[in-house]
């Protein structure tokens, strides 16, 4: 019996064999592919914010012609081994652009497998996508309970006083040809813990704060503090009801420059100037690009926001 049964050791050693090299392919190869679609997605996902950021900031026409360059470039910067296939990004509808990449290595299009090669597969295709959105925004919860009129929107670049419930008064450039009030007013905030207020031109009528004081105080001033210099997204308004409600037409981006209110101030005294009595924010209105994940659809007032989506 025991002559019978020589060999068979070696057979059943050799059955396992093809048993150990097939999970062997699995967990070195499939985690080598995992690791590799890791990265080309994230070249992909670069890529395509990219090329979102540049066409807000450019325009469509401008930033495609170096959308190509820009793809290639992220994809094979996201890679390890440096080398990455993407071809000519895609803007299937304004506003989208969407990335495609793929890994390569030394051999070509693809990686080189290990092990699974021994089962007749040498090759795999690592491919990747991604879409970026950019728009005007539509709607946000905004830093400052604050709203603007249409008639002092300005992009030249003009540092700007705004008083506050201004008594200039300018032409809406809406059908109606309304007379609208100039400046800024306040909003009410959401709720007395927070100094913000949610805006969406979904549903445009927003509520007012009357008076000269900011509302919830406590909040806003060291709200107010936190963005000396800084660039907000603030709501625009295109007419007022007779409730006293401002209709927001859009989002615009305000660099605040100083302000004077009967309970703070800042860099309020240089060109223009803004004391005393006076109660109002001094700043420019910029082109901007934000990345954070905001409804787009809104009026085309130089804010623009870019976000990953399908």
């Amino acid at each position: 019996m025991r002559e019978k049964e020589r060999g068979a050791v070696a057979v059943m050693v050799a059955l396992l064999m093809v048993v150990l090299l097939g999970f062997a392919a699995i967990a070195v190869d499939e985690g080598m592919l995992y690791a590799q679609k890791a990265q080309i997605q994230n070249g992909a996902d670069a890529a395509a914010l990219a090329i979102a950021q540049d066409c807000a900031k450019r325009g469509t026409a401008l930033c495609v012609s170096a959308a190509s360059g820009t793809a290639l470039q992220l994809a094979k910067a996201n890679s390890n081994s440096g080398m990455a296939d993407a071809p000519a990004p895609s803007f299937p509808s304004p506003g989208t652009v969407v990335v495609t990449s793929a890994a390569r290595d030394a051999n070509g299009s693809g990686v080189t497998l290990l092990f699974a090669r021994i089962f007749g597969i040498p090759r795999a295709d690592v491919p990747a996508s991604s879409t970026a959105k950019w728009g005007s925004p539509s709607g946000l919860t905004t830093a400052l309970p604050v709203t603007f009129s249409e008639c002092q929107f300005d992009l030249s670049g003009t540092v700007q006083l705004l008083s506050l419930h201004g008594s200039t008064t300018c032409i809406s450039d809406s059908p109606s040809g309304q007379i609208i009030p100039g400046g800024f007013g306040w909003l009410t905030p959401d709720t007395s813990a927070v100094c913000g207020s949610t805006v969406t031109i979904a549903n445009p009528a927003v509520s007012s704060k009357n008076g000269d004081s900011m509302p919830n105080q406590q909040l806003c001033k060291p709200t107010f503090t936190s963005l000396e210099g800084q660039t907000v997204l603030l709501p625009v308004f295109d007419s007022i009801d007779a409730s006293g409600n401002f209709h927001i037409k859009g989002f615009a981006a305000f660099q605040i420059l100083g302000f004077n209110f009967p309970s703070q101030s800042w860099n309020n005294t240089g060109t223009p100037s803004c004391r005393g009595s006076c109660t109002g924010i001094i700043g420019k209105f910029v082109k901007f690009v934000s990345l954070a994940s905001l409804p787009t659809g809104g009026a085309d007032l130089g804010a623009e926001t870019v976000k990953l989506g399908p």
